[in-house]
């Protein structure tokens, strides 16, 4: 009896892990085993077909996009000229404020050798100054003679004459300015200083004398420029000869080429006369007051 009763469980078991799985759990493996057949295969082809479509539309949208950068760009231009066009023609000159207080209580300073300078001669001939008056007259044809070119030849001539000979305004100009500031009694140059003079050569020329066809005369435009030890600016002047100086000789291009030398004590005579003239005002800086308290 025992025998069959274990017989009887055995087989029971038997039937219970054979026993065929519910509606429910089939439909549910069936549906995962179809989800894992189709989501491999279906989520690659909608990536490839999401890459296409996103090609598609660069490839379309590239020409707008490349139109829309070429405006982008020619408006910047169009409103870069319109502010250059509104800007103002004149070119506005740097405003320096000197401290003339300051400069007042400085006495001892020296002259810089160093001078500033656009280490280029100008020469303008006299036909091409008129140029532009009498333009109306010719109808303008005068507007296609080249002075700029011939006037350059000149230019270049002249400075080359000049560095071979060793003419240099330069020089000139940082040696006469200290002898005219010594002379001046002014300024001291004894140690420590307790400022600097700059020397700015503006322009140097070869200008036409208007009372004569042919001769010239050199001219120079000086700046001069006071700074304290610490940069600060406490003065500045201006020096300057001009074509109808009495004291400058002249002579034509031909002559000065042919006779450096009169080039070099012309050039002397003019930097002389353009330093004693910003001397002058250098040394007219007065002097602050000392004043010492009466003893009790």
């Amino acid at each position: 009896m025992k025998t069959r009763t274990t017989i009887l469980v055995a087989f029971a078991a038997l039937n219970i892990q054979a026993a065929p799985p519910s509606p429910a759990e089939a439909q549910a493996a069936v549906q995962a085993a179809r989800t894992q057949a189709t989501a491999a295969p279906v989520g690659a082809a909608r990536e490839k077909a999401a890459a296409q479509v996103a090609a598609v539309r660069q490839q379309a949208t590239a020409p707008v996009t490349a139109a829309r950068e070429q405006a982008t760009a020619q408006a910047g231009a169009v409103r870069d000229q319109v502010k250059d066009k509104l800007k103002s023609p004149v070119k506005l000159p740097k405003l320096d404020v000197p401290n003339l207080a300051q400069a007042a209580k400085t006495s001892r300073a020296t002259v810089d050798d160093a001078v500033t300078s656009p280490r280029t001669l100008t020469y303008k001939s006299r036909a091409s100054r008129l140029s532009r008056w009498i333009a109306p007259l010719t109808m303008g044809l005068i507007t296609y003679v080249p002075f700029d070119t011939m006037n350059a030849d000149v230019t270049g001539s002249v400075n080359n004459l000049m560095a071979e000979e060793g003419i240099s305004v330069e020089e000139m100009t940082a040696k006469a300015f200290t002898a005219q500031l010594k002379d001046g009694k002014r300024w001291s140059a004894a140690a420590p200083a307790e400022g600097t003079f700059k020397i700015e050569i503006n322009r140097y020329a070869l200008d036409p004398v208007p009372t004569s066809v042919s001769l010239l005369r050199p001219t120079v435009s000086l700046t001069g420029r006071l700074f304290d030890n610490d940069g600060k600016l406490l003065w500045i002047g201006k020096g300057f000869t001009s074509s109808i100086e009495p004291g400058i000789k002249g002579a034509t291009l031909g002559q000065y080429e042919a006779n450096p030398d009169m080039l070099r004590k012309d050039f002397e005579t003019s930097v002389q006369t353009a330093a004693k003239r910003l001397a002058t005002q250098a040394n007219a800086v007065p002097k602050a007051s000392v004043k010492v308290a009466a003893a009790d």
